[in-house]
């Protein structure tokens, strides 16, 4: 029983010499082994979203991946904006490839609507190298080319709308009260929100028109990844209408119900311009 009471004793200092131990370890080299983890962690998560960039954003035609985009998009969340996303979009060779410029508005698009809320602020920062890609090919003769203008000048319009108006995230989901709250109660600020709506959804639709007017009913089976290629950030442009004509919908009850039908008459035009598009 003594010899017992020894060794627990003897076990029982050995811990406690062990833990006092752990406890003298200094505070430098602590610091120094998660240095090294956060930097591990770091070096693993730009590897990991240049690979999904490269997947996603290529010369291949056919359309992005779900889920390399959606990596892509995660990594926003993970690091709370698009930093790693433009450090590399940067530097793809997007003058070398209408194709490869192409995927990458398509992804843009998706990393605006879903991507952390800070990407839009990231995204207004890099608004020239979007400007110089559309201008690029909007100045050749070709078909992706062409394409690729008329999109960049819709992200465009949707990163200056979104920066004016921070009450409507990229994804433009907010309710009804939220967006008489946008609205506001000054006619004036009404009238000026539903132009720049009508104006914002005229580029969603001159996209879509574009696409459908390049398809050809006539494509062989084995062109079928080129159409998808083409049909893919269609799915974005209908999320984005769909929001948009319910919001435009109810500005325009909202302002029959204070204005002269007269006075809203080029407001009545063009809604029924768009809704017949």
């Amino acid at each position: 029983s003594c010899r017992r009471s020894e060794a627990a004793g003897r076990a029982g200092a050995g811990g406690r010499r062990a833990m006092n131990t752990i406890k003298n370890v200094p505070a430098r080299v602590l610091s120094r082994r998660v240095g090294h983890s956060l930097e591990a962690e770091r070096e693993q998560f730009d590897k990991n979203q240049a690979i999904s960039i490269s997947k996603a954003i290529n010369t291949l035609e056919v359309p992005v991946k779900e889920k390399h985009a959606r990596r892509i998009i995660l990594g926003t969340h993970h690091e709370k904006g698009a930093f790693t996303f433009w450090s590399y979009a940067i530097g793809l060779p997007l003058p070398s490839s209408a194709i490869l410029s192409w995927k990458f508005c398509h992804v843009l698009h998706k990393v605006l609507r879903d991507g952390h809320p800070n990407v839009l602020q990231d995204c207004q920062r890099h608004r020239s190298n979007i400007r110089e890609t559309g201008d690029l090919w909007g100045h050749l003769h070709d078909r992706y080319g062409q394409l690729v203008n008329i999109y960049t000048k819709l992200l465009l319009t949707k990163i200056s709308f979104h920066v004016k108006h921070p009450q409507f995230p990229p994804g433009l989901e907010v309710s009804d009260e939220m967006l008489e709250k946008a609205a506001g109660t000054d006619v004036n600020n009404i009238f000026q929100l539903t132009v720049e709506m009508f104006d914002y959804m005229d580029c969603e639709l001159k996209l879509a028109e574009s696409v459908f007017r390049q398809l050809n009913t006539s494509m062989a089976i084995s062109q079928m990844s080129a159409v998808q290629c083409r049909l893919a950030p269609l799915i974005q442009v209908i999320q984005d209408c769909s929001h948009l004509y319910h919001y435009t919908v109810k500005l325009m009850f909202n302002l029959h119900s204070c204005l002269p039908a007269d006075t809203l008459q080029g407001h009545r035009d063009r809604f029924h311009e768009q809704f017949r598009r």
